[in-house]
């Protein structure tokens, strides 16, 4: 065990180390490294690809950054340009405060901080507006477990189906999502980027020992036409039970091309 506690620390300081490198004129970004996982991996590629530079990992409260998509809204502080963020629980005791507040990841988030954000929606929403895939389909559908149980649950998995590991290369996590007629997911952009690019999605009620359970993901579908409820359905029973499943794509409530913008016009004064 103290093996593999000792790999992991390895694992997250090279990943930190490898994002902090100096770059010049890199835009600097907070966001959580820590185990892969494509969901907060996603915010270099979606922040080089919308401020169209390269971006560094920055964290310290005395640095200015912009604090990047995820639950990590706890992190906020008057350096703090916040650009998607969202709480995990909304049970802090806290009086944040930030330099700018572009937009938050959802109503709740903003309702539980009391910061008063121009936009509402998790930045992850842009990624089709900024990275194009083929729409071609292999899978009639796709599993996306929470990164914490990748070893624990993929056995269950029908065997036609595509397991999508959330610790793989983003990139090859959102092509294998689009490459799947329906996802099933318990991975929260998982099922934010299945929205995205137009998978119809099933939401699978997540871990009863996550902190917040719930919250992030409504977080989420309050800036959503359409907001779904947790499907409490055992991996085992997913092959017996998934033509029960609540499966469609819920659309961005709010101007797109406006949020997009506010974040590039952030970028050129940083």
């Amino acid at each position: 065990m103290w093996y593999r506690m000792l790999q992991r620390k390895a694992i997250k300081l090279l990943r930190q180390l490898r994002w902090s490198l100096p770059s010049p004129k890199a835009a600097p970004v907070h966001w959580h490294v820590g185990r892969p996982n494509f969901g907060d991996d996603l915010n270099p590629v979606l922040f080089q690809y919308l401020l169209g530079r390269k971006v560094r990992l920055t964290r310290g409260t005395k640095r200015h950054r912009i604090l990047g998509m995820g639950s990590i809204l706890h992190k906020v502080d008057d350096h703090c340009d916040v650009v998607g963020s969202g709480l995990l629980d909304p049970a802090i005791d806290w009086s944040p405060s930030a330099k700018t507040v572009v937009s938050l990841r959802g109503e709740l988030s903003a309702e539980a901080s009391g910061l008063q954000p121009d936009h509402l929606g998790d930045p992850a929403i842009f990624l089709p507006h900024l990275y194009p895939l083929s729409k071609e389909k292999t899978h009639r559908y796709g599993f996306i477990p929470h990164h914490s149980e990748v070893k624990k649950v993929k056995r269950y998995i029908p065997k036609d189906w595509l397991f999508i590991d959330p610790s793989g290369n983003p990139l090859s996590v959102l092509q294998a999502i689009v490459a799947c007629e329906n996802i099933v997911s318990r991975s929260l952009h998982g099922l934010i980027c299945a929205d995205a690019y137009g998978v119809p999605n099933a939401w699978l009620h997540p871990l009863e020992s996550m902190r917040g359970v719930c919250f992030k993901y409504h977080d989420y579908y309050s800036t959503m036409t359409e907001p779904k409820q947790p499907a409490r359905i055992g991996d085992r029973e997913l092959k017996q039970e998934v033509e029960f499943l609540d499966v469609f794509t819920s659309s961005y409530l709010y101007d797109l091309e406006s949020y997009m913008n506010a974040i590039r016009h952030l970028g050129k004064k940083l």
